[in-house]
């Protein structure tokens, strides 16, 4: 009923009046200038190009992962920093890769990987932006884990790739609140996708989505991958498909902004949100998944005890 409501809905005039300009119409040398900007930003380590290949994605079992997670001991240390924090709340602490792989899974253990390599890219130069950093940190890793559970109770193919794509969709968020100007960022509203993404637009030129999409190409990341994640965000003015690709894309897209709802105080706990009463622009053309079978379910699964509890606990170890 709700995915027909909408259907028959006319198109927000806000969201109508919208159109997000896209990276790859933008002029070789417009292009070249916004990577001028980000020209000392590190470049991730050889670790994370791995980590996303479609080759891993499809083939690589647990073994490899802790092979190549233990060839970075900086990145091994901070991932088991995170497995052992009240986060997840295991009953005995985590000595090695490997125990995490066993406690958690692949793909947690590898959506930690990514998080920390992002983090250590962009650093604060100060404490108003680290707040700005902090929150959009704090979004990513509830955005990753609602994505981890969410896609593995509704049995979604490619759950590594969906839950890699919500991790990269906040990296051009992460890198124009690393690198814009303290008196434009305080012009770009820190909540609702709709009024961040035209702010954006009007005073970067692209919205944070895109530029993450220019970084990620620059950075030689598969293009499966750059697709996956900077489309998620177009979500806001695009109906998803109807295929495997467009249900990954529209739980992540849903994952995501839950994510920021829940790092911001906007939502103050899962247990309060109604999916089919939401009337926001951002979730208009997301609600049309609902009448797709295999999202069916999936407002009913936000809002589950296990679901629920995993989240306050995830909360309070970020001290949300």
């Amino acid at each position: 009923p709700a995915a027909a409501t909408a259907a028959a809905l006319p198109v927000p005039a806000e969201l109508a009046s919208f159109t997000p300009r896209h990276a790859g119409d933008l002029p070789a040398e417009r292009r070249a200038g916004y990577l001028q900007v980000f020209k000392d930003v590190p470049r991730p380590p050889r670790l994370m190009h791995h980590l996303l290949s479609p080759e891993f994605f499809l083939a690589a079992g647990s073994a490899q992962l802790v092979d190549l997670i233990s060839a970075e001991p900086l990145i091994a240390a901070k991932v088991l920093a995170t497995v052992n924090s009240s986060i997840y709340g295991l009953a005995q602490p985590v000595t090695g890769i490997g125990q995490a792989v066993t406690y958690l899974g692949l793909n947690t253990v590898r959506s930690l990987c990514v998080q920390n390599i992002l983090r250590s890219t962009f650093l604060p130069d100060g404490a108003e932006r680290k707040v700005r950093l902090e929150t959009a940190w704090a979004a990513s890793a509830l955005a990753s884990e609602l994505a981890q559970r969410l896609s593995h109770e509704l049995g979604l193919e490619d759950r590594g790739a969906g839950v890699s794509a919500v991790v990269l969709s906040f990296l051009g968020r992460l890198a124009t609140v690393a690198r814009t100007p303290l008196p434009v960022l305080e012009t770009i509203p820190a909540r609702g996708l709709l009024e961040r993404m035209r702010a954006e637009q009007d005073k970067l030129g692209l919205p944070a989505g895109e530029i993450g999409r220019l970084l990620m190409t620059e950075w030689g990341l598969p293009a499966s991958v750059i697709a996956d994640a900077a489309d998620l965000d177009r979500i806001l003015v695009t109906p998803p498909a109807a295929d495997a690709r467009g249900t990954r894309l529209a739980l992540g897209y849903l994952c995501a902004r839950l994510g920021e709802r829940l790092a911001s105080g906007e939502l103050p706990d899962l247990a309060a949100l109604d999916l089919a009463a939401d009337t926001s622009a951002e979730l208009f053309h997301w609600r049309s998944v609902l009448a797709h079978k295999p999202l069916a379910r999936v407002g009913e699964l936000v809002c589950s005890r296990d679901l629920v509890s995993a989240i306050d606990r995830m909360r309070a170890a970020l001290r949300l």
